[in-house]
């Protein structure tokens, strides 16, 4: 264990602490490892779909927004915490292969996002304690952009998934015994979540819907000067508590479920994407 460097910052001291945990040579080899993955999943088909297109454009009319929020609902939106909460509990599979403690970092990590994802805000109030409000979580921020569209609480809850939907439900959902698994899933998952909500937002925008506020205000990256988000900053916290928990080994299985979870999106996407002749009648 390392002794806090009181100028670093927090994600900065975790790194430190993690890199400390593991063999110089695997943290290495990880990094890698990692980096080529995520070069892998940038150019991934998903990242450049059709349909985000037609979000952008208002091509998708607001019934098919309401069916899409539906579908986004049950295949993420409801599942994303557990999914953290997860993580951050099966983060004591590391121990006892690593140090004592060595669970305790990437849970500090993790803790960010879920602070965010709760409704927590960055910030020391007049009583010196935290600041936020569970109103601002995001799943509740979500069930608000239902509202907005008229989706009524029977209709929410009489909904039927898509079969796409629910095999990404079930997909993630089928990790959450397995540390490594989750956190990758979860790191593919941001990145989705970067890619389609500034579509999504403009879809709603082009619509008339207020997106200044809200939960498309809490998603998107880090630099946008639209929104006030961090899941790029979240999802590099999830590739550097796998750069600590992942032998080499492991590696070819986690590229696997990679691959088959951007598939998985790539493919409810689909399902949701206007056809030729769809759009043809449209701008006849």
């Amino acid at each position: 264990m390392i002794t806090p460097t009181p100028s670093l910052a927090p994600r900065a001291q975790a790194r430190a602490n993690m890199e400390a945990s593991v063999d110089a040579n695997i943290w290495m080899e990880n990094g890698n490892i990692i980096e080529t993955i995520r070069r892998k999943v940038a150019k991934h088909p998903l990242l450049k779909h059709p349909i985000l297109a037609q979000l952008e454009s208002g091509m998708i009319d607001i019934e098919q927004l309401k069916t899409i929020h539906l579908e986004y609902r049950h295949a993420i939106v409801q599942l994303f915490t557990d999914a953290l909460l997860m993580a951050q509990f099966q983060t004591r599979q590391l121990e006892p292969r690593l140090p004592p403690g060595s669970k305790q970092a990437p849970r500090f990590l993790l803790t960010l996002n879920i602070l965010d994802e709760f409704g927590f805000t960055p910030d020391v109030g007049a009583t010196g304690y935290y600041t936020g409000s569970p109103i601002y979580a995001h799943y509740p921020l979500f069930e608000k952009v239902l509202d907005s569209l008229d989706i009524t609480a029977s209709a929410r809850e009489l909904y039927h998934p898509s079969e796409s939907a629910q095999t990404l439900n079930n997909y993630l959902t089928a990790s959450f015994g397995h540390y490594q698994e989750v956190v990758i899933l979860l790191a593919v998952a941001e990145q989705q979540v970067i890619t389609f909500s500034a579509a999504l937002r403009e879809a709603l925008k082009v619509h008339g819907f207020d997106v200044s506020k809200g939960y498309y205000h809490v998603h998107g990256t880090s630099d946008s000067k639209e929104t006030n988000a961090a899941d790029d900053d979240h999802q590099d916290d999830l590739w550097l508590a796998l750069q600590q928990a992942v032998l080499p080994e492991d590696w070819e299985n986690l590229q696997q479920k990679a691959d088959t979870y951007l598939d998985l999106w790539h493919t409810f996407w689909d399902c949701h994407t206007l056809h030729v002749e769809t759009v043809h009648a449209q701008t006849a």
